[in-house]
């Protein structure tokens, strides 16, 4: 047991000290971001691939009466429209395909969802994974024009649907992901609205 906390001391300190080496100190504070988003999109997508992937195959009989509205099999003669299987075959590889660009959406989503946001001094740093990587994006907070927008209050606070947006002559130039106004969270937005 002494090992295990041991292990779990040293992993701690190596990443602290890799967070201040990137952040160039140790004073910052992260934006712990609000999970539910993203878990009830999760949860989403789970159950329509699981409840809708054993109708798939109606989708090979939309097109198989398709092409008989049409007639298309008298027109060009085709003796291989007229089977129902390749229908099927059909139905699966639109299936996928459409559950493959939903994936990507999801997670293209998720991304911008979970962006890490820290502030660093005068500065809002938005670390986003991109590829294999990641994406830095960095702010200052004493640039002129710049406009701090916070949605809250009601609803919001209890559900956790929080969020500081910067704009800069009309355009959005940071948002944060959704947060719940407590603990760590509070005292980052007292700081950035300076009360």
């Amino acid at each position: 047991m002494k090992l295990l906390n041991k292990w779990i001391s040293q992993w701690k300190e190596f990443r602290s000290k890799k967070a201040t080496a990137y952040f160039g100190t140790s004073l910052y504070d992260e934006l712990t971001v609000n999970p539910l988003p993203s878990v009830l999109l999760i949860t989403f997508a789970i159950l329509f691939f699981a409840y809708s992937l054993p109708y798939a195959f109606y989708l090979g009989k939309f097109f198989y009466w398709f092409v008989g509205v049409l007639e298309i099999t008298k027109v060009l003669k085709i003796p291989f429209l007229d089977e129902m299987r390749y229908y099927h075959y059909l139905s699966v590889f639109v299936y996928f395909y459409i559950a493959a660009s939903l994936l990507i959406d999801i997670s293209r989503l998720l991304n911008r969802w979970n962006k890490k946001t820290v502030f660093v001094k005068n500065e809002i740093w938005q670390i986003q994974r991109f590829g294999f990587g990641k994406k830095l994006i960095k702010f200052n907070l004493d640039d002129e024009g710049l406009q701090l927008g916070y949605e809250h209050g009601g609803l919001s606070d209890f559900f956790g649907w929080n969020r500081m947006v910067w704009d800069k002559n009309g355009k959005t130039l940071i948002a944060t992901p959704y947060f719940f106004p407590y603990k760590n969270n509070k005292a980052i937005v007292n700081r950035i609205l300076k009360r």
